[in-house]
């Protein structure tokens, strides 16, 4: 769930929250969204990486990408085309971004083209149906807008875990692997999951990792 795309902090967080669903192999990486490139310095302390490449709306992130990330195109992904030497990925990543877009089914498509034979889409998507967001509506009937989180104001698109999978597998990329984001181990919220089997676990989760693969 992002903060307003002014605010650079933000755009400085790397992502090792998903550090745990990366494939096997990393070595050509795209990050969508890739902010002043925090995740991917993170992403080479941990795997052997021999090309990165970034696309950032934010100008002011994208300069500081430049330095961090091989190749950055400051661009809207919905307007602009990749570069044609931009393929064969082994891993794009797709973080809090998808649901910024108008048509993120047609990105996941664009992405599916540029996949190395075994590469895969790495997103991380946040869930409307969290509690947060589902008891307000159904309770007082209130859809609040705010400036960060599950309702952020810049979000176009909202996904229960049914539809986020869809969305990741729309372009024909099988699903590998999907875990839950804000349950921490042996949190309350992790208990609670643990001890109703599941059971509320769409209420719980504030957002999906999904991983997928052609």
């Amino acid at each position: 769930m992002s903060k307003m795309a002014h605010d650079i902090t933000y755009h400085d967080n790397a992502r090792i929250d998903i550090f745990n669903m990366l494939p096997s192999k990393c070595s050509r990486v795209l990050e969508i969204g890739v902010g002043t490139g925090a995740t991917i310095v993170a992403l080479k302390d941990v795997r052997k990486v021999e090309f990165t490449a970034g696309v950032e709306l934010s100008e002011v992130a994208g300069a500081r990408a430049r330095g961090r990330v091989d190749e950055v195109l400051v661009a809207d992904i919905e307007k602009s085309g990749l570069p044609d030497h931009w393929r064969d990925f082994d891993l794009i990543l797709c973080l809090d971004v998808l649901e910024h877009l108008v048509d993120p089914w047609r990105v996941v498509e664009r992405l599916h083209e540029r996949l190395a034979p075994g590469g895969v889409v790495l997103a991380s998507i946040p869930n409307v149906n969290h509690i947060s967001a589902s008891l307000p509506l159904l309770l007082r009937g209130e859809w609040k807008l705010v400036d960060a989180g599950i309702l952020d104001r810049t979000h176009l698109r909202f996904f229960v875990k049914k539809t986020a999978i869809e969305l990741m597998t729309c372009s024909g990329l099988h699903l590998q692997a999907i875990s839950l984001g804000g349950l921490p181990r042996h949190s309350k919220r992790w208990w609670a999951n643990k001890l109703t089997v599941g059971l509320f676990e769409r209420f719980l989760a504030l957002q999906y990792y999904i991983r997928s693969g052609n």
